[in-house]
């Protein structure tokens, strides 16, 4: 099977970040048997433990700070734009939000009981909820991507993958920085702040803060408002002590807020007679298709972020063991109205929801030391989430049952887990991988909705518990100190829930999702061409697939559906140095997918799909289609190159091109819905004066590419119509960025 995916298509290159290096010196250890790495090395977190990136069995892109800042990246969803096979849907709120890897994903409005199927992880910490990864990345050390189910380790919600941040740590030298940036066209300003090190002796800080504005690029027909845009500040601070020799302690907490006129969507097309919102759109002059930017509503728009947290992490050294304890608590709110009826008149002008979510995380580990007959990490982990939610829709032309409603949704997921994962070295290269994860959760959701017009109600409780093993086993073998091979097999687990759609009445059942996936893998450097090159094939099957799909309504409701989904392809990241002596790189990656449906014979119908088209009965058989937000081919190609001026002064150019294939956006899947494939182009020149400051001009997207995130049936539309959600991104921008350190 695996031989059939490596010959079925192939995709050269690409992507590792500039901090890839020339060559990949072999991990050393000290006379304690702890590891210890060359200075330029990429040093990852993947399996718990320092280890360098070409030694890890795991399919893994490496995001560095630099790289985002050359092309004035500095959000979550900017990831999508550098790491092939990493799609985001982020329309409407963050609450219906989530990344898909290699096709697989979840994004719900139902999130007080469904997780995503990617993990966003923090400095060890697990977020319970995906919005609350749609913030910025601020004093980011490194992101590493994770492909693949890896809930050995990391436990809640990585059926999928793992978005693994770590931020800085202070240092030993006190520094600080200071960097704005202004770009065209819609007034986007940024500001940042940063400064840390030693303030007595074992104890050190670090504190940073932000501010973020842009201009709304929607353009409201109805009164000259304009949506979409961007106001939010944050703060993120850290205190690190080393009261004894062997044992230190960080103390870290942060703050994000968000207030915007976002986020709204825009007409795509009008199938067949239009409907009153949309005639009254036509008459105001708006062209519905892939460049249309403009909207005509009268009701409020504002979207009302709060994302919190503190943590208290602590390693002690035991000897050559390491003790990690890691404690946290973590908040999410979202408040927010979306005029949903896409006309400037009252149809559904009160749309709205007031979320919270509050958890609590516990995780011990203890790590052996490596360089003996076996080396593990075992841990116990323990989470307890809480959400609640209070939407209120108003149709005052509607008088039909629970068309004016409130409804309060209450959720609570508590997860306990022990897990552990051995290297088993049969000879000084080959070794064998084997980790399992035996976790119990349980999980409840009510709710009671309330139609104030007609004084009618409504209740619907349920809680249910499962118990689940997670495991993974493989092969891994080092023909030399610079390549090395691997191969895993891994059955992952994201917990059910219940549908909590305010549309419902029930609470439908969500069974869990049970991802199984193999991979072979090849890590090479040839440090004498400069050349680090690494390959992946993978083939994963999802049993219980969490798909989310909407119905036309009305009104329209958003339904969780367990389906079957299966994905295989080739994955590949190079980095090169092409000229010795010249600071000069090239670096990339590339993904080529070919996700499908399994076997899914009741998937809902499309919007206006007929008998013909496959619909019987109100469902449609998707056995074997392909995948929505799953591009056969997508990859990055980039370069950096840095000329010296003399003295301290340099030039540095940086040019990235990220390419994605066509691909469904919207579900269930309906021909109309398919994305052509396109390219973006960024490009940034600076000057520097060493490490003190820096001035450059970037660009994003400088073909001015139109496309859209997602597609989804029109609210109130008519049959077959489509609204669409076209990010910030998808126009030319232009800025200038200035940073000063010391």
């Amino acid at each position: 099977m695996m031989t059939k995916i490596l010959t079925r298509g192939f995709a050269v290159s690409l992507m590792a970040g500039t901090a890839l290096v020339a060559s990949a010196p072999a991990l050393a250890q000290d006379d304690a048997g702890q590891s210890t790495f060359a200075e330029n090395e990429i040093v990852v977190t993947a399996q718990k433990r320092e280890e360098r990136l070409q030694d890890v069995p795991i399919s893994i892109t490496v995001v560095n700070p630099e790289q985002l800042a050359a092309f004035g990246m500095n959000e979550a969803t900017d990831l999508q734009y550098v790491v092939p096979g990493l799609t985001l849907i982020n329309a409407s709120s963050t609450r219906n939000s989530g990344f898909f890897v290699r096709g697989i994903g979840t994004s719900s409005f139902s999130s007080e009981s469904i997780e995503g199927s990617t993990a966003f992880v923090v400095d060890g910490v697990v977020l319970g909820q995906s919005g609350a990864s749609f913030a910025d990345l601020p004093d980011i050390e490194r992101i590493e991507v994770l492909r693949g189910p890896q809930g050995t380790l990391f436990g809640k919600n990585a059926s999928a993958g793992v978005v693994n941040v770590t931020t800085r740590d202070p240092g030993d030298e006190f520094e600080g920085k200071i960097s704005g940036s202004w770009a065209w066209p819609n007034d986007d300003r940024r500001l940042a702040a940063y400064i840390g090190g030693p303030i007595a002796d074992g104890v050190g800080f670090t504190i940073s803060g932000r501010i973020n504005k842009r201009d709304g690029y929607v353009k409201n027909l109805a009164d000259d408002r304009v949506f979409n845009g961007r106001d939010e500040w944050g703060v993120r601070g850290k205190l690190k002590v080393e009261p004894t020799d062997g044992l230190t302690v960080v103390l870290a907490g942060d703050y994000y807020k968000r207030d915007a006129a976002c986020c709204i969507w825009t007409l795509r097309d009008i199938s067949g007679t239009p409907s009153a919102s949309e005639g009254l759109s036509l008459i105001a002059g708006i062209e519905p298709g892939r460049d249309n930017l403009e909207q005509n509503i009268n009701g409020e728009l504002f979207t009302r972020n709060s994302i919190y947290g503190a943590s208290l992490a602590a390693d002690y050294e035991l000897g050559d063991y390491t003790l990690t304890s890691i404690t946290a608590w973590r908040g999410y709110r979202n408040t927010d109205n979306n005029d949903a009826d896409s006309a400037p008149i009252n149809i559904l002008d009160v749309n709205s929801a007031r979320f919270r979510q509050r958890q609590f995380t516990q995780e011990l580990r203890l790590a052996s030391p490596v360089g003996g007959t076996i080396d593990y990490v075992v841990g116990l982990f323990y989470f307890d989430g809480k959400v609640f939610s209070r939407s209120v829709q108003r149709f005052p032309t509607l008088p039909f049952p629970f068309f004016n409603k409130q409804v309060d949704n209450r959720a609570r997921t508590r997860n306990a887990a022990i897990f552990g994962q051995a290297n088993i070295h049969v000879t000084e290269d080959f070794r064998l991988i084997a980790g399992g994860r035996l976790l119990h959760e349980k999980a409840e959701a009510s709710k009671d909705r309330l139609d104030f017009a007609l004084n009618l109600t409504s209740t619907a409780a349920a809680e249910k518990k499962d118990t689940a093993v997670v495991w993974r086993g493989g092969l891994q073998y080092d023909f030399s100190d610079d390549i090395m091979a691997f191969a895993t097999i891994t059955r992952g687990y994201k917990g059910g829930g219940y549908d909590t759609n305010i549309g419902l009445a029930t609470l439908p059942d969500v069974k869990p999702e049970k991802p199984t996936n193999i991979e072979l893998g090849l890590r090479t450097a040839f440090p004498d061409a400069g050349l680090i090159f690494n390959l992946t094939a993978f083939h994963t099957k999802v049993a219980g697939y969490q798909a989310s799909a909407r119905d036309a309504g009305p009104p329209p409701i958003t339904r969780i559906l367990n389906g079957e989904a299966k994905t295989k392809g080739i994955e590949a990241d190079f980095a090169w140095r092409p000229a010795a002596g010249a600071d000069w790189s090239i670096y990339g990656s590339a993904t080529y997918t070919d996700g499908a449906w399994g076997d899914f014979a009741n998937a809902p119908c499309y919007s206006g799909q007929t008998a013909a088209q496959g619909c019987v009965g109100e469902a449609q058989d998707l056995t074997g289609a392909r995948l929505p937000w799953s591009s056969k081919f997508s990859g990055n190609i980039a370069t950096n190159f840095t000329q010296p001026l003399g003295g301290d002064l340099k030039l540095v150019f940086d040019l990235g091109l990220n390419y994605r294939s066509s691909q469904f956006i919207a579900f269930p899947n309906d021909p109309r819905a398919l994305q052509k494939g396109f390219a973006l182009l960024n490009a940034s020149v600076a000057l520097a004066g060493g490490d003190a400051w820096r001035v450059s001009l970037f660009g994003k997207n400088l073909t001015d590419k139109r496309y859209s995130i997602v597609d989804f049936t029109t609210p109130l539309g008519s049959p077959g119509s489509y609204s669409q959600f076209i990010p910030y991104e998808a126009q030319r921008v232009v800025g200038l960025s200035a940073e000063f350190g010391f």
